[in-house]
């Protein structure tokens, strides 16, 4: 189920709620997170119970591996398990997510002319994948000790982060999970918790959805479009995955809060970026991390040279790109990620001061010419989207206003202004969610409140059809 539907936020949740503190009060604790867990796992088999062998398996090996890792062998045998661990799940993720591509890709080729499968993509499998892979590795480094099955299959599964982050270590979650003389209702924790359901939700209802339609018209055309009609896609592909992104990491920290859980924080202002390496340190930081530390690191880091440095650095954002999906523009996405971050290496050593109102502007137009690569399936619609944003063989048509639109050339496109508008301002104008809610916590404004209710009404009454977050497809 989505976190932005009625059975989620009106069946689902408040009875998780109400049972798992019930358990509490009856100092049932070791119940309490068998319940969480069991809850959690119904939650991922909602959207189709043939997802769940998929992520009970996964669950299952990676237990093991983490129970052989630390039974007390030599440390060569340890490695053996660790990488066959890693082969393993990276194994079970590329062929779910990259087998049919790569099929397709040897088929273009004239290598190979195999049918492709129908092979059904679990949610979130990159996500589960990930976090059990830095659980293994962390127990390997003695980093994590092993744990009981009830308390790894929540640290696996625990609904807020399951479908798309943050990716957990076991630091972060299982401490909180065995630490019970926390697990009492508190006002802050049930304020910060209703607080960043209701931000993320309207983020996701009333903005991020809003640009849906336009960006799908767009992605239908087939040949170039005008100028202004180019660049409002690519604006309007970089502010809807803002929201949308952003709305989801507000809601998963907003339902960790009300049962007392802390989970890191994923997204912080990535447009406000003064450089595209700090955008990234922005953008799913949980991500960032465990590349750095999973791939960056093992691969030498910057302690082999210069040359070999930038070609790590290069591969992390290639890796980051073919992660975001199984497709060439993708690829190019990342291609492209990985040779700004090797430009703003090298920029930096000059030592040249830039004015941070122009280098925020820089950034994050950076972004936006990057961002449709994300949504669009073939590179040859990126191509005619840049040709059409740089002006080069498309005509300049002014853009007419009518009815809060935006109405380009094609009758067909429209782009609600105000939105568009009131977007922008809101992420480079306004404090973010994660400096917000203390404001929100620490204050005892009934007007505060007033306003978050009816945020969370008008965002509930325009819940007429709940549209996935567009990092479930990762």
């Amino acid at each position: 189920m989505l976190f932005n539907s009625f059975e989620f936020l009106f069946v689902f949740l408040p009875i998780v709620f109400v049972v798992y503190f019930f358990i509490l009060r009856g100092k049932l604790k070791k119940l309490a997170n068998l319940w969480l867990a069991v809850s959690s796992l119904y939650f991922y088999a909602f959207y189709k119970v043939e997802y769940l062998p998929i992520i009970l398996s996964s669950i299952l090996f990676n237990y093991l591996m983490g129970y052989l890792i630390q039974k007390g062998y030599s440390n060569k045998t340890k490695k053996v398990i660790l990488i066959f661990s890693v082969v393993g799940n990276l194994s079970l993720l590329c062929y779910y997510k990259y087998f049919n591509f790569l099929i397709e890709t040897f088929n273009s080729l004239n290598l190979t002319h195999f049918d492709t499968m129908k092979i059904l993509l679990p949610l979130g499998i990159s996500f589960f994948t990930f976090q059990q892979i830095s659980y293994v590795y962390d127990i390997y480094k003695g980093e994590a000790k092993h744990t009981n099955i009830i308390d790894y299959t929540l640290f696996v599964s625990f609904f807020p982060q399951l479908i798309a982050g943050p990716i957990c270590t076991f630091k972060e979650l299982i401490p909180q999970f065995q630490d019970f003389s926390k697990k009492v209702l508190t006002r802050e924790n049930i304020y910060r918790g209703i607080f960043l359901i209701t931000i993320g939700l309207a983020k996701k209802v009333l903005l991020a959805d809003n640009f849906a339609g336009f960006i799908r018209d767009y992605m239908q055309l087939e040949s170039s479009v005008d100028f202004l009609t180019s660049w409002a896609f690519a604006l309007a592909v970089a502010v809807q995955g803002y929201f949308d992104f952003s709305g989801y990491c507000d809601m998963a920290m907003g339902i960790a809060a009300l049962f007392n859980f802390v989970l890191p924080i994923n997204f912080d202002s990535p447009y406000k970026s003064l450089d595209i390496s700090d955008y990234w340190r922005r953008w799913h930081i949980t991500m960032g991390r465990f590349l750095k530390y999973h791939v960056y690191i093992p691969m030498g880091g910057s302690r082999r040279g210069t040359l070999r440095t930038y070609f790590n650095l290069f591969f992390v954002f290639l890796v980051t790109g073919i992660w975001h999906g199984a497709n060439w523009p993708c690829i190019l996405y990342g291609t492209f990620n990985g040779i700004f971050v090797c430009i703003n290496k090298l920029w930096k050593k000059t030592n040249i001061q830039m004015n941070e109102k122009l280098a925020v502007l820089i950034t994050f137009s950076t972004m936006v010419f990057l961002a449709p690569l994300v949504m669009l399936k073939h590179i040859h619609q990126y191509f005619f989207t840049v040709k059409s944003m740089l002006g080069i063989s498309t005509d300049f048509l002014p853009v007419l206003y009518s009815n809060y639109n935006f109405v380009f050339n094609n009758n067909n496109f429209k782009l609600n202004a105000i939105l568009l508008i009131s977007s922008l301002i809101i992420i480079f104008c306004f404090k973010n969610s994660n400096e917000l809610v203390e404001v929100y916590v620490k204050s005892t404004s009934r007007f505060y409140t007033l306003l978050i209710a009816i945020i969370f009404v008008v965002s509930v009454l325009s819940l007429t059809k709940g549209s996935e977050f567009i990092y479930f497809n990762f």
